[in-house]
């Protein structure tokens, strides 16, 4: 039996309750945190490109399972959804604590079709060899429901406080949770909490969800977005939205450009050899050292 649901909240959820709930289950689903309407905008949008996508070939990618990735070049919907209000928050609850900044992991959309088998299960955070359990959180995931998650067609498979657990731990089916929540919520979940893909067993639904993870600024991305999103994209961004996508510093000196220079300077116009450079201190350091708000262990 699984050892605990996942829990569900509102909007309007404190910051010390969401840090409560993480704290002990990992996990946590957000109602309603976007509008039908603006799902069906993007879906939409996604429409051609999921109708063209060819399924997976793969146990864990899936058999019946499409997936699609560079979601810049394909709708301009997707920044409001990385860059919801809720969302950040989390990613201050959970990442803000251990870097200076953080930053967009990766960002798809997967589409489980009928027929479907369930993912092995596994930890987000698996490309970063680092131990478990730890104070530090390393990546936090977002699964956006643009359906509805039910249990019959594939939802996400949670272990509730399994981010607590060792490395030499092995889940077990027989423990999970799914993430049964409505069209315009999302589920959160820091990077050691044990999750799959589950079993979808309708007879023609698909159930679409949008992945952003998100991970310590200083930790090298899982997707490489320099490549994949078109400068002349990242130039017609917010600002804001750039930079979570790694166009931004991370102080002290880890980022720069030409002469030391802010990498988001770099691609709207800065000329190079016109500066000597400056100290890229973090706020509040007096020396190339980690800012004193970010925790060391």
């Amino acid at each position: 039996m699984p050892m605990r649901d996942i829990q569900t909240v509102d909007l309007s959820a404190s910051k010390d309750d969401l840090a409560a709930i993480l704290k002990q289950d990992g996990c946590v689903i957000i109602k309603d945190a976007e509008t039908h309407g603006a799902i069906d905008v993007i879906l939409a949008d996604l429409d051609p490109y999921l109708e063209r996508k060819a399924c997976g070939e793969g146990d864990f990618v899936g058999f019946y399972t499409k997936r699609l990735h560079s979601l810049f070049t394909k709708t301009q919907c997707v920044g409001s959804f990385l860059m919801n209000d809720k969302v950040l928050e989390m990613m201050d609850l959970t990442l803000g604590p251990w870097c200076e900044s953080y930053q967009l992991n990766s960002n798809s959309i997967t589409a489980i079709g009928p027929n479907e088998t369930p993912q092995p299960l596994h930890r987000d955070d698996l490309m970063y060899p680092m131990a478990h359990p730890s104070e530090r959180n390393t990546c936090t995931s977002t699964f956006w429901a643009l359906t509805d998650f039910t249990e019959e067609n594939g939802a996400t498979r949670i272990i509730p406080g399994s981010h607590l657990w060792d490395d030499h731990r092995i889940p077990r089916e027989d423990e999970t949770v799914p993430v049964v929540m409505s069209k315009g919520s999302f589920c959160v979940f820091v990077g050691g909490v044990y999750h799959g893909g589950g079993r979808n067993v309708t007879a023609n639904e698909w159930r679409i969800a949008m992945f952003a993870g998100y991970s310590l600024g200083w930790l090298r991305q899982e997707q490489n977005w320099y490549l994949s999103v078109p400068l002349d994209v990242v130039k017609a961004m917010p600002e804001p939205l750039a930079r979570l996508l790694g166009y931004n510093i991370h102080k002290p000196f880890l980022g720069w450009m030409q002469d030391l220079q802010d990498p988001w300077d770099v691609i709207n116009g800065y000329e190079e050899l016109s500066s000597g450079g400056t100290d890229l201190y973090a706020d509040g350091a007096e020396g190339p050292v980690q800012g004193p708000n970010v925790k060391i262990v």
